[in-house]
């Protein structure tokens, strides 16, 4: 009995040192986090229109305690939106099953400098001038930039059927207040994190881009599943672009990663028959064995391709979409191809990587 009265006693006595900590504004709940997950998974997760981002499912942390709106959207699939009341010391929870969109469109993206970094949605898309396709019809965060440049954003309106022109013209900048790091990985496809935040991906062929940043130190942290974290701690100067190159060392030799990517952007992936998600996509902790990758966009040829995969290896595939229109029969590559790819790198088994994954928190 006399243990019972103490237990009560201590735990009363800590939940009023919480309760005054977070009124002083001095202990260490002040703020909260949202964990948001989306069926399928892989969708980007916009806090406060664009003040922080994620792919699902994954969690905000540091969240002040307030209400504070969510956009979730993927290609292919209509956006779902959410308000969150987030109180200081607890974890919401959002979870959302995204609908399919039955009658998609495309955006038509050109730039001037050509070749800058493109995103939708937040989602990296590759490199302007390209076409974005299977987007839900509805307003799309595009987003371009380049270093040595100021970036380049704005809300565009797709409509279903059809294929909307957007064409960004990028402004050098003049003594720019801020600074720019400019990151690569080896092997591509890991998650770049500044001070704890998550910004983005390293793509296989360009460098990701991290702009607007105040003068001071940065701790930089490039992790990809299945290798060992790299972290840098990175001086920014006004005006200046820092580049860093991150070489990640295997920590389980076992299992493969693979990226996969097409033109026109947005098609669809299905992993031995089990749909995967939409390019450009990237996988990680794929076991060895057989796989048959295929990519499909309305209006285009398919593509396909077969082989064996071993541990340790980075792959590589790209599929050029041929328009129906033009009479070219289905591309499918031979198992000599699947292998030259294979030693090069390969983003298609994507699928096992989400049925492995379903349910477990880019």
């Amino acid at each position: 009995m006399v243990i019972l009265v103490a237990v009560v006693s201590c735990t009363a006595m800590a939940a009023m040192t919480i309760h005054a900590s977070i009124e002083t504004g001095k202990g260490f709940y002040q703020t909260g986090s949202i964990y948001v997950a989306s069926t399928p998974a892989g969708a980007s997760a916009i806090l406060d229109e664009g003040a922080r981002s994620l792919f699902t499912p994954g969690t905000f942390t540091g969240v002040e305690p307030g209400t504070h709106s969510l956009k979730i959207s993927r290609q292919g699939f209509f956006s779902r939106y959410a308000s969150v009341k987030v109180t200081a010391g607890s974890t919401e929870n959002v979870i959302v099953t995204l609908d399919p969109v039955s009658n998609p469109g495309g955006l038509s993206i050109g730039s001037e400098p050509r070749g800058a970094s493109l995103y939708v949605d937040d989602r990296y898309m590759g490199k302007t001038n390209q076409v974005v396709g299977n987007l839900a019809p509805g307003t799309h965060a595009v987003r371009i930039t380049e270093a040595g440049y100021v970036a380049w954003q704005k809300e565009v309106t797709v409509t279903g059927g059809t294929i909307t022109p957007v064409f960004a013209r990028l402004d050098p900048e003049v003594s720019p207040p801020s600074g720019d790091i400019l990151v690569a990985s080896i092997p591509p496809g890991a998650a770049v994190f500044i001070n704890g935040d998550y910004r983005g991906s390293t793509t296989p062929d360009d460098l990701l881009d991290i702009d607007d940043l105040s003068p001071g130190q940065y701790v930089l942290v490039v992790s990809k599943p299945g290798y060992l974290d790299f972290t840098k701690t990175v001086s920014v100067e006004a005006g200046k672009v820092v580049q860093v190159m991150a070489p990640l060392a295997g920590s389980n030799q076992g299992i493969a990663s693979a990226g996969i990517a097409s033109t026109p952007a947005g098609a669809d992936v299905f992993i031995n028959s089990m749909y995967a998600g939409v390019t450009p996509l990237s996988v990680n902790d794929i076991p060895p064995g057989n796989y048959t990758v295929e990519i499909r966009l309305d209006g285009y040829s398919p593509f396909s391709t077969a082989g064996n995969v071993m541990g340790g290896q980075d792959l590589q595939i790209f599929a050029a979409l041929q328009p129906l229109s033009t009479p070219t029969p289905t591309q499918k590559a031979g198992p000599g191809t699947f292998s030259l790819l294979v030693t090069a790198c390969i983003p298609g088994i994507l699928g096992l990587f989400f049925l492995k994954n379903r349910g477990r928190t880019d």
